[in-house]
């Protein structure tokens, strides 16, 4: 009979090999199992496709993860949302397993949660209406996710806490420290009734594939979306594309015509991409049709 520690053990090595190799570690997992697809990729560290993952820098993941306060919550795990599973049937793989810190468990917390996304370098009106929508999310029972960056997010988390609700970020490095250390005093709060989430092994920095991986999460994570600023080029579009393709209904908030910061938004609703919003009200009605 295999032990617990065993089957963590595997999916701390297969939660390693898929950031070098998602598709042929989830092929392996689907078709052999956790353990048995461990052992064939810990068979032979030197295979390139899976980078150099051993059966000892899973047990240092799980280690360190420990140090941090963390954990990995694997799909057998009865806190794993089983709607991570929908990004499978959009040609993009859910994660192996999620590392996590904080008191909140998943499944709950996301069972009526709504993604709150835009531009890191937003404006004072674009923070105002973060607050706002998040606040108002709150005050109906409804969980926010977001990326724990600056700006939008971190406006949309601090109305979460604020109005002493959980909220959950996801962010795109290992949760060996907080990123952006800037952001830490409210990723240390947000641990205290929610959690911080990374498909990333402790040590593992930011980098520009990350941010882009960890947005199918945020989008999968939520029952929808809403953007409050976003400017035209801005990395919320990848975000929106993700909850497009996951069916995800999208609103976004118009600001001052000729404001660039407000530029995304308003060509979100003007393909039909989001609906328009001005209120948590407005999000929640989106969500119901």
């Amino acid at each position: 009979m295999t032990s617990p520690d065993e089957r963590l053990h595997a999916w701390a090595l297969l939660a390693r090999a898929a950031l070098a190799s998602p598709i042929i570690v989830h092929a392996l997992l689907i078709e052999h199992g956790p353990l048995a697809a461990a052992e064939y990729i810990a068979a032979d560290a030197r295979d390139s496709r899976f980078g150099p993952v051993t059966r000892e820098m899973a047990a240092y993941d799980l280690e360190r993860a420990e140090r941090a306060g963390a954990r990995l919550v694997t799909r057998d795990d009865p806190g794993w949302p089983a709607v991570l599973a929908d990004l499978d049937t959009v040609g993009a793989h859910a994660p192996i397993a999620l590392w996590s810190r904080g008191r909140g468990q998943l499944n709950l917390l996301t069972e009526r949660a709504v993604a709150v996304v835009g531009s890191r370098a937003a404006t004072s009106y674009g923070e105002k209406v973060a607050t706002h929508l998040a606040t108002g999310l709150g005050e109906h029972g409804w969980t926010v996710v977001s990326g724990g960056a600056f700006g939008v997010d971190a406006a949309a988390h601090q109305a979460a806490l604020d109005a002493r609700r959980p909220t959950v970020a996801v962010l795109p490095a290992g949760l060996h420290r907080l990123f952006p250390h800037g952001n830490a005093y409210q990723l240390a709060r947000i641990e205290e009734t929610g959690l911080l989430l990374s498909e990333y092994p402790p040590g593992v920095e930011p980098s520009r594939p990350n941010f882009l991986a960890r947005n199918r999460i945020v989008a999968a994570l939520a029952v929808g979306m809403v953007v409050p600023e976003a400017g035209l080029r801005s990395g919320t579009a990848n975000t929106v594309g993700w909850a497009t393709k996951l069916q995800r209904p999208v609103t976004a908030v118009p600001g001052p015509i000729d404001s660039a910061a407000s530029r995304g938004c308003h060509e979100f609703i003007r393909t039909g991409q989001a609906t328009l919003a001005v209120d948590a009200q407005d999000v929640l009605d989106a969500l119901a049709r």
